[in-house]
């Protein structure tokens, strides 16, 4: 079996990404927290547990949403990667049907409007 191209996967691929790039921001802000706040409430202890738990809780998530958007930017770049692919075979075959239909011999055109 011949794979042929076939610019709606490329398409569904690039909306796959963005999707992808959405929900990572979140699950890294989710992650974030809920990792400092496990550290943060083992290391405070009973005392300074439930504060420190939120304090930590929120720095770590603050870095995790950074480092989330620094990734989804690159899935986002990766997906208009694909769809300028896209992009620049539609305006090439384009580009290629006209100067087909240009070359064509004018004796052709006439005999076909002849008949």
């Amino acid at each position: 079996m011949a794979v042929q191209y076939d610019p709606n996967v490329i398409q569904a691929h690039a909306e796959a990404l963005y999707a992808q790039a959405k929900g990572i921001v979140v699950r890294g802000g989710l992650a974030g927290f809920a990792i400092g706040a496990l550290v943060g409430y083992a290391v405070g202890g009973q005392n300074a547990g439930p504060t420190l738990a939120v304090v930590s809780g929120v720095l770590l998530a603050i870095i995790g949403v950074a480092m989330a958007r620094s990734r989804a930017f690159a899935l986002q770049l990766q997906a208009q990667s694909a769809l300028c692919s896209v992009a620049i075979e539609a305006n090439t075959r384009r580009s290629a049907d006209a100067a087909m239909a240009a070359s064509r011999p004018a004796g052709s055109a006439q005999l076909s409007q002849a008949g």
